[in-house]
């Protein structure tokens, strides 16, 4: 079960890497009425909080894989 909390911890931290990465590049690729439009804010904002929710939840696994 140790393992499995482990492995289960970097898959979701590697996952929230890619995620990441991925709303980082589509933040560069918005156009300059994208970044002021409110709805496209709300949703940045959205996706940074499950962004930062799913680093949390990896880590917690891997510390009690320990």
């Amino acid at each position: 079960m140790r393992i499995l909390n482990i492995l289960s911890g970097f898959a979701v931290l590697f996952t929230t890497l890619a995620f990441t990465h991925l709303l980082y590049h589509h933040f560069l690729g918005a156009s300059h009425e994208d970044v002021h439009n409110p709805a496209s804010l709300a949703g940045m904002a959205v996706l940074l909080i499950v962004g930062v929710l799913s680093f949390i939840g990896g880590c917690l696994l891997l510390r009690r894989g320990r």
